[in-house]
């Protein structure tokens, strides 16, 4: 099983709402992704190509390419053009068996790629950072980057094996996220 370490923001006040699709716009949507080369993220359980739920990266994306098909949706295009803004996923989902989707923007900040470790690897780089797995999903960016200052925290890396992480996320930590909250979290 893998774990996920990925940037993410859950604090700050987004300006757009939720915003329903119905299975047309839904198609729609997915039909821009994949020819703007977006992949998609599905959750757990869900089949990609026929997702209800899952993230993408809509950043490279021209908002123009939105725009034809959702010109009467100013709901879905304001969410577009937050995600973009905010550097983050989109994010589709749907609650409830044969309800309909609903996109909004993701806490995810995808400017930078997730990293994926095995169970084994993401518990060693949790106890070189002297974290428990269970008391917190997650940490602030700025604890992040002061950890991996102390040069001990390093020494625990190299001693595990860990260089080429510790450098991915020493990287990772100095992300700047604009006036975004930003945490590493993992899952």
């Amino acid at each position: 099983m893998l774990t996920f370490f990925r940037i993410v923001d859950t604090e700050t006040k987004l300006h757009s709402k939720p915003a329903p699709l119905n299975a047309r716009e839904l198609a729609r949507l997915r039909v821009i992704l994949q020819h703007g080369g977006a992949v998609t993220i599905p959750e757990a359980g869900e089949t990609a190509g026929t997702a209800y739920n899952f993230e993408a990266n809509a950043n490279a994306i021209a908002l123009a390419s939105f725009a034809a098909p959702f010109d009467k949706r100013i709901d879905i295009l304001a969410i577009i053009e937050e995600a973009q803004f905010l550097g983050r996923s989109i994010r589709v989902r749907r609650d409830a068996r044969g309800g309909e989707a609903v996109i909004q923007v993701s806490e995810h900040i995808a400017i930078t790629p997730e990293i994926a470790l095995t169970r084994d690897q993401a518990d060693k780089v949790l106890d070189c950072l002297k974290l428990d797995r269970e008391a917190s999903p997650d940490m602030p960016l700025a604890t992040l980057r002061s950890l991996l200052a102390n040069p001990a925290i390093y020494d625990r890396f190299q001693r595990n094996g860990l260089a080429n992480t510790y450098d991915y996320l020493a990287r990772l930590s100095y992300t700047d996220c604009g006036e975004q909250h930003p945490h590493l979290a993992w899952a």
